[in-house]
């Protein structure tokens, strides 16, 4: 659940782990979901397909996301078989179907009654364009993309806030940015849900079933032909 005091100013070329901002293009950015160490642990067990799974011919991969919040643990944790000799652009879109998966399923775990007696950050308005940040940034790392996504200043962030409410107020059940505006009619139907930057759609997520498959599906669901 981020603070009004989270808001900070971001630092072109910086790792910072904590923290929130607004951008022109991205809209609110948690610094934390942000971070592409939890992705990039994914993407690693998805390019080493170390962990057989299912015989030959496919490879484990487990995928984890976790909280913790007034002395309470909540996670999501799924494990897929991944089929081996993909391509990097078919690895990467079976990383993003599988994150992104991981990413609705924790945000719905979030939003259920009883954590939400204790904060409002299931679907936060930053939090799956945030995760979506992280995940380029482990799988396609090099440009900066919190920069690309033109963060506006720490005063602008906090006019926004100000104008428009938390970021945690607004729900965004998706992975679009969700953008403000303060120009001549500020406040004027509040905010609207933009469409995400080219460089944040150039990966297409894999459909389930053909190129990997639920770990814990394999039981009943018939494995596709190699």
């Amino acid at each position: 659940m981020s603070k009004r005091s989270d808001i900070t100013t971001y630092a072109p070329g910086s790792n910072p782990t904590y923290g929130l901002i607004y951008t022109a293009r991205c809209g609110w950015i948690d610094l934390g979901h942000a971070n592409p160490t939890g992705p990039g642990k994914l993407w690693s067990e998805i390019k080493q397909g170390q962990l057989a799974c299912h015989g030959t011919g496919y490879s484990r991969a487990k995928y984890t996301q976790q909280m913790r919040k007034f002395n309470l643990n909540a996670s999501v944790s799924r494990e897929y078989c991944v089929r081996d000799s993909l391509t990097l652009e078919q690895q990467k879109s079976v990383a993003l179907s599988i994150f992104m998966g991981v990413s609705l399923s924790f945000e719905a775990l979030q939003s259920n009654w009883f954590f939400g007696l204790l904060t409002d950050s299931g679907f936060s308005s930053e939090d799956l364009v945030s995760d979506l940040v992280g995940f380029y940034r482990a799988v396609s790392p090099g440009p900066d993309y919190i920069k690309m996504c033109e963060p506006m200043s720490k005063d602008y962030s906090l006019r926004v806030w100000d104008t428009f409410g938390s970021s945690g107020s607004i729900k965004n059940f998706s992975f679009g940015p969700f953008l403000y505006d303060l120009g001549p009619r500020v406040g004027a139907g509040g905010g609207r849900c933009g469409p995400l930057p080219d460089f944040l759609s150039r990966i297409k997520p894999a459909p389930a079933g053909q190129l990997f498959i639920e770990a814990s599906a394999l039981g009943r669901t018939k494995w596709p032909a190699r």
